[in-house]
């Protein structure tokens, strides 16, 4: 809505398209500066007959978000944290034997200067917020948010086991004949659903809070 922030994932394409989802819920201190995403940007992304799909940090313990994400089916999940903690990898884990999929669950690494550099970027005046990332002992250098990348095969075991302290990317060749399999003992969409006795229902339409419609008769 309006100039809103959001929290978004961006699916680029190799023809130089995307498509993107925007985190439902900011999570604590982050509602001070990210707005609430709809359910607008939650359908699965199919590429080259690949769906991929992602959530946002703790959109992973939302059990509607993630039931709504795994109904249209999903070969690779991105789980996106700002670094991947011990807690962060088992929702990761969990979600990939949940869903039956393999997930990247992907973490950044930022240095203390990077953090100084994000924070004059906006404003060059001191504030408490640099005195505060200034105050930490470390050096310039250290790592405050340190990775913990990894990719998780649909039975939650590591095919990537967790990347912490370095600046790199990673990379896995993802067998996908495979996710058929596990899917014989645990469908979460299909057969292990029971939609007879639960339902959830989705509001995937595009919130505006001004809608111009033609012809409007009172």
């Amino acid at each position: 809505l309006g100039r809103t922030l959001y929290n978004t994932i961006f699916y680029f394409k190799p023809d130089g398209t995307y498509d993107l989802h925007r985190k439902l819920m900011p999570t604590y201190t982050e509602r001070l500066v990210w707005g609430m995403g709809d359910g607008s940007t939650l359908p699965t992304i199919d590429h080259n007959d690949v769906k991929i799909t992602g959530l946002i940090c703790w959109e992973h313990w939302m059990p509607l978000a993630r039931a709504a994400v795994h109904q249209n089916g999903e070969d690779i999940h991105i789980a996106q944290w700002p670094m991947v903690k011990d807690l962060h990898q088992i929702a990761s884990r969990q979600y990939a034997f949940e869903g039956q999929c393999y997930v990247i669950a992907a973490g950044c690494t930022l240095t203390k200067q990077q953090m100084i550099d994000g924070i004059i970027s906006v404003s060059d005046k001191e504030n408490a917020a640099l005195e505060m990332i200034r105050s930490i002992p470390e050096g310039d250098e250290t790592l405050l948010l340190k990775g913990g990348s990894s990719v998780i095969k649909p039975n939650s075991e590591y095919l990537v086991v967790p990347v912490q302290n370095e600046n790199t990317i990673i990379y896995a060749d993802l067998d996908l004949s495979i996710l058929s399999e596990g899917n014989l003992f645990i469908d979460t969409n299909g057969h292990y659903s029971r939609p007879d006795v639960f339902q959830l229902h989705v509001n995937t339409e595009h919130q505006q809070n001004i809608k111009f419609r033609e012809g409007f008769e009172n």
